[in-house]
Formats: C-alpha cells, sequence, structure tokens
C-alpha cells in the first residue's frame, strides 16, 4: 500500500479541507462538542481541526503595522482564573492580537515576544490602553518603553462614580 498526497485533503488528516472548512464553520457558532455531535466525529478529532486552523492563521500573522494596542484581563473560569486579552487599535475587523493565561505585569512579556515573532516591534508601540493597574502601567513601561497610556473610560467611571453624577 502506498500513500500518496492528493489536492484535497491536507497530510495526516483523515478528512478533506471542504470537510475541514464546514467544521470551522459550525465551530465559529456554536461549541466544538455540539458541532462534534453534528459531524459525527469526536471532539478530540475536532479540537485538532480547530487548533490546525489557527495555527495556520496566526503563522500568517503580520504584525509590523501595530502602534496602539488595547489590553484588558477577564475571568476565563469561575475563581481566580484570568486572561488577558490584547487588540489592535486601528483594527475594527478581528482586533484580536494575543491572549494569554493570567494578569497584570506578566502577560506583557509573553506579548513583547509574540509582536516581535509577527514581525512588530515593542519599540512601534506608542500608545496604550488599559486600566489603572499598578501591574499593567509597570509591565507597559518595561515592555512598550515608547508607549503612552490611556485609562479607558470604564474604569474611570468605576474609580470616580460620584463625580460622573455630579
Amino acid at each position: 500500500m502506498r500513500l500518496i498526497a492528493v489536492p484535497w485533503a491536507r497530510e495526516g488528516s483523515a478528512f478533506t479541507l471542504l470537510f475541514e472548512q464546514a467544521a470551522m464553520a459550525l465551530v465559529r457558532e456554536m461549541p466544538v462538542l455540539a458541532a462534534a455531535r453534528l459531524m459525527e466525529i469526536t471532539d478530540t478529532r475536532l479540537w485538532r481541526i480547530v487548533k490546525h486552523s489557527i495555527a495556520q492563521a496566526i503563522g500568517c500573522f503580520d504584525l509590523s503595522a501595530v502602534q496602539a494596542i488595547g489590553l484588558d484581563e477577564t475571568a476565563s473560569k469561575r475563581g481566580h482564573n484570568y486572561v488577558t486579552v490584547f487588540i489592535d487599535m486601528a483594527r475594527s475587523k478581528e482586533p484580536v492580537l494575543f491572549a494569554v493565561p493570567g494578569k497584570g505585569k506578566a502577560t506583557l512579556e509573553p506579548f513583547s515576544t509574540f509582536l516581535k515573532d509577527h514581525g512588530g516591534d515593542a519599540q512601534h508601540i506608542v500608545e496604550v490602553v488599559c486600566d489603572m493597574s499598578p501591574a499593567f502601567l509597570s509591565g507597559v513601561a518595561k515592555e512598550l518603553p515608547n508607549a503612552s497610556v490611556t485609562v479607558d473610560g470604564f474604569h474611570i467611571v468605576q474609580t470616580f462614580p460620584l463625580a460622573i453624577m455630579i
């Protein structure tokens, strides 16, 4: 028996490219487990397709033009599990650049590395929009030295609620 590469399937995948494309369309609209059940495959196999597609998309990232970013943490699960999300402030369609588990100063170093790995330069970031967290502010100062910090309005309102009412 001999395996040959065909143009309608990815090497190492048991599925056609059309099937993988349909799978990704479903995953955009519903949880992976629900999509896997609908497609009659295991969620593990569907996760492999998803991870491959994400890796392909990230590999094509060109972050050389990024100059202004926004960042904020959000809870990823109940309890104290956080993820910090970085967005390109100039991009209105698909603005998310990077997400990393954790919050605070420690998240800026992996972002800076990711930026460099995809053609960006931390020296070219001139503006960062974030909350007033001392950890974020010190991380920005260390990893993005040319950036001016703009505090987002939501956090100002939370800090000074009475000033807004007057």
